[in-house]
């Protein structure tokens, strides 16, 4: 989740329902074989002949099947890059902040994001609400945070996976900033936020302002000038927390790189964030940021789960 705003809106992740899939490739009823019997005085009958037979059939397909399945995991196992079996090694005996901050390092060496990303995971406190965790990535402030729950409520393939969710949210930065767009990337974010704030009930001091704007015919100016003294605050925190970014060699115009700058600033300007039920919407999940954090966050989890067991 993004997060950047005049009232330092607040992102849910909501606690996923954790549910454990495990999974048994091959279930056999062995009754038959086991009830199979020899009798030696008349020979075999017809009936017996059909029993080993079956019995042997049976056999054949639990060998198969376990063969197929051992080649099916090795063949999963082997779309993985071969990194993460080492970085899944040295995670094993982790487990609550150890887990957490050595799995952060380790992703951040992986996107090659050192000296781009945050340097640590913070803390934000209790979380707000019941089964409910609060954080995501501040690209004015470029911090990744999350309340209590995160690093004791959850299992460690989610951890990983909303780690991964959030470096995501910080390479696109690192993106846009390094193809010189800084000025308008903050101008994106105080043209969202400026827009998020005419329709938030809760902010009472901007509404009324607003309104007395509108009565005096002066809506476009007050929009303008909000949008202007916001993109200034975001600016200058943007300018202290990503020195070393811009410190950077720039992506050439028409690079990959900066064509996704590009896309980036136009969804930051349509971010609508998870509004004040905190719980995901369309528009939400959909905004390119967002559709390509969850994507890659999935991806992680899913080595995890995979090699870790």
């Amino acid at each position: 989740m993004n997060s950047v705003g005049i009232n330092n809106l607040n992102k849910t992740y909501q606690k996923p329902c954790i549910k454990n899939f495990g999974t048994n490739p091959y279930h056999q009823n062995r009754q038959g074989l086991e009830q199979d019997s020899f009798e030696k005085k008349e020979g075999m009958s017809t009936k017996k002949k059909v029993g080993i037979a079956a019995a042997f059939i049976a056999t054949t397909a639990i060998v198969i099947g376990l063969l197929v399945n051992k080649h099916l995991k090795a063949k999963e196992l082997k779309g993985i890059p071969k990194e993460f079996r080492t970085i899944f090694k040295d995670l094993k005996n982790e487990t609550g902040d150890n887990f957490v901050n050595k799995a952060y390092n380790k992703l951040k060496k992986y996107m090659k994001l050192e000296g781009i990303a945050p340097e640590k995971i913070g803390r934000s406190g209790p979380d707000k609400g019941i089964n409910s965790i609060q954080g995501g990535y501040n690209p004015t402030k470029n911090t990744i945070e999350y309340s209590d729950g995160f690093f004791t409520n959850i299992d460690r393939a989610t951890q990983f996976e909303m780690l991964a969710h959030e470096l995501k949210h910080a390479e696109q930065t690192s993106k846009i900033i390094r193809s010189g767009k800084i000025d308008e990337y903050a101008r994106a974010w105080a043209e969202c936020n400026v827009e998020l704030a005419k329709n938030d009930p809760l902010n009472l001091n901007f509404s009324m302002a607003y309104k007395e704007a509108k009565k005096q015919g002066l809506e476009k100016e007050f929009i303008e000038n909000s949008t202007q003294v916001t993109k200034d605050i975001i600016l200058d925190e943007m300018k202290k927390s990503h020195e070393n970014i811009l410190k950077m060699p720039k992506f050439k115009e028409g690079s990959q790189e900066f064509m996704d700058a590009e896309r980036y600033i136009e969804a930051s300007r349509n971010y609508e964030g998870l509004g004040l039920s905190g719980l995901e919407n369309e528009k939400y999940i959909n905004n390119p940021l967002e559709t390509e954090a969850y994507s890659f966050g999935s991806k992680m989890k899913e080595y995890f789960e995979k090699l870790m067991g």
